[in-house]
């Protein structure tokens, strides 16, 4: 609280003093008395401030009794919660696909040398035809199979093992007005060895008995040698000649029917089937081993 400090008996004794000195001075002349006031005024205010008491700051009055200190309890200084460093987030680690291994090309391998059998050229082969064919029913290029009667052997081993399939094709065909003019003939496409067909060039003939036939049948002579008779027979009783005339010129015409049923005859030749053939090879066949 604010109280006044005890004045020492110094400032007292100076209040005292003036105030005496002014008692005395009242009857001074009425002219002194402004002035002597003015500085009585002056003198009084310092006076004043000097017996005034200062006023000052103090927890407790000065009249309190003293008040017992408490003991203070111990201070625990606490120490200061450890500063946690920041922890920074390590960088997750960016996940690239592997690099695809590098693509070694491995050299292929050299092709392992090839052998080479031949079948030459001349060879003959005897096969078997497996259908019939005629040459007044088939034409040329019609396609047919036959089959190997016999092996065939060729250089470095080569076997065309019998039984192999050959494909034959109707070369050509002709009908004559006799047996021996009636012909059909034929030639060699291919043959086939453990699935793998090679390409054969060569011709091929029947060596069998073959088929010989006439296309027109005997009922068309007998027609036509029966109507030169008659034919014949009427020319020669037109002719005047009787009944002698008539018997002659019958039998004119049935010479002359006769001869138009032999000139107008076809035969054809057919190889049945199952008769042998022989092939004749005229290029080498080269096969890979």
């Amino acid at each position: 609280m604010l109280r006044h400090t005890r004045s020492s008996g110094l400032p007292s004794a100076l209040l005292l003093t003036t105030a005496l000195a002014l008692g005395a001075c009242r009857d001074r002349a009425a002219d002194d008395t402004a002035v002597t006031d003015s500085a009585l005024a002056r003198d009084l205010t310092l006076a004043s401030a000097a017996a005034a008491p200062v006023p000052e700051l103090r927890d407790i009055p000065d009249s309190a009794p003293p008040v017992e200190e408490m003991p203070r309890e111990p201070v625990v200084r606490r120490s200061p919660a450890p500063v946690r460093a920041p922890v920074r987030e390590k960088p997750k680690p960016v996940t690239t696909a592997p690099a695809p291994a590098p693509v070694v090309e491995t050299p292929a391998p050299a092709p392992a040398p090839t052998r080479t059998g031949v079948i030459g050229a001349g060879t003959m082969v005897g096969m078997t035809l497996d259908s019939r064919a005629c040459s007044d029913a088939n034409r040329p290029g019609d396609k047919m199979v036959a089959h190997t009667s016999e092996a065939v052997t060729g250089t470095n081993g080569v076997v065309f093992p019998a039984g192999s399939p050959v494909v034959v094709e109707v070369a050509t065909v002709v009908q004559g007005g006799t047996p021996d003019s009636s012909t059909v003939t034929f030639r060699v496409k291919s043959i086939e060895v453990n699935g793998v067909a090679h390409a054969v060039t060569g011709d091929v003939i029947a060596t069998g008995a073959l088929d010989k036939t006439r296309v027109e049948t005997k009922a068309a002579d007998k027609k036509k040698v029966i109507g030169g008779a008659i034919l014949g027979a009427i020319v020669g009783k037109v002719a005047g000649g009787g009944a002698r005339g008539t018997i002659i010129g019958a039998a004119a015409g049935a010479a002359a029917g006769a001869a138009a049923a032999a000139v107008s005859a076809k035969y054809e030749t057919c190889v049945p089937a199952g008769a042998p053939l022989r092939m004749t090879i005229s290029a080498p066949i080269v096969v890979e081993l």
